[in-house]
């Protein structure tokens, strides 16, 4: 039996997060987007989320789709955006632990 590296078990990690934010958002719209549930998924997703909706809502406004500000209907625009935010999250993390990589080899380079 073969064990994961630890390059494989953090990206089973990592797909695991936005596969799992992304079925509980579907699983939100699905019950209708309950108000007790809307604090959690924001959480789930964010900041992630809202950086992306920093980024689409002026493409929105300039196109005229308002679906951005908060239909009350069924759509998959939800879970996609929530999906989206947790990739989001998944890649800053990988910034962040690339730079202190980086940092680290050129601090012991200069010792």
């Amino acid at each position: 039996m073969s064990t994961l590296g630890p390059h494989s078990r953090a990206r089973l990690a990592a797909a695991g997060y936005v596969g799992l934010v992304t079925l509980a958002a579907l699983a939100y719209e699905i019950a209708g987007q309950p108000e007790a549930g809307r604090a959690a998924m924001t959480l789930a997703a964010w900041p992630g989320e809202i950086v992306l909706l920093v980024m689409l809502y002026p493409l929105a406004l300039a196109i005229g789709d308002d679906a951005l500000l908060g239909e009350t209907v069924f759509n998959f625009l939800g879970p996609l955006l929530h999906g989206a935010g947790a990739l989001v999250n998944v890649l800053i993390v990988w910034g962040v632990i690339a730079f202190a990589r980086h940092f680290k080899a050129e601090y012991s380079r200069s010792r």
